[in-house]
């Protein structure tokens, strides 16, 4: 991110909209405002930092918000059905929106989605927007919005417990660090530029 105060550049703001007395986060609105261009081929570009990020559906495809992936296969390494799946499927052929660099994003792009100021889901507008059953990633925004399977993915392992992966939970936008890379959670691919 780029230095505080530049218009359009720097730290996100929160989302958070709701003053709670003088020079809290609501009151002031810090940061870069949120800024989103739905390019209409399933893809979002965040504005803000310039990553590209998958839009998902209620469709079944590959793009469903309640397919489950594996981090690893064991080994703690990134090559579970995460990678011989989901990417595998998203960056074949002419690649998803005609891209094949989709890639897991890492702790701190993931958590750049999380609006503090929305509510299950913690995630801005965005993404979570006229999510219907049968709904494809043209036609609706979508994200996982159950406490106990909302985790996503990211590429980042825990340094002190390497069997773990970092997790942003969007139902109220808290980070754990406490799920196995061998179990199975909900992820969204980013890419860097346009």
């Amino acid at each position: 991110f780029g230095v505080a105060g530049t218009a359009g550049v720097g730290v996100p703001s929160t989302g958070q909209t709701t003053g709670y007395g003088s020079g809290s986060d609501g009151d002031l609105q810090e940061g870069a405002a949120p800024s989103f261009t739905d390019h209409g081929d399933g893809t979002i570009t965040d504005n803000a930092t310039g990553l590209m990020w998958e839009k998902k559906s209620d469709d079944g495809s590959v793009h469903d918000k309640d397919n489950n992936y594996s981090w690893s296969t064991g080994t703690n390494n990134l090559d579970g059905s995460i990678v011989t799946s989901f990417l595998a499927t998203l960056n074949a052929g002419g690649g998803f929106a005609g891209h094949t660099d989709w890639r897991i994003p890492n702790i701190k792009e993931l958590q750049t989605l999380v609006s503090f100021g929305g509510a299950f889901p913690t995630i801005y507008a965005a993404f979570s927007t006229d999510c219907v059953a049968a709904c494809t990633v043209t036609t609706c925004s979508c994200t996982r919005a159950d406490y106990s399977w909302d985790h996503y993915w990211s590429s980042t392992t825990n340094q002190n417990y390497p069997n773990n992966a970092w997790i942003v939970n969007f139902g109220d936008g808290y980070v754990l660090s406490s799920h196995l890379k061998d179990s199975v959670s909900a992820v969204r691919a980013v890419r860097s530029g346009s």
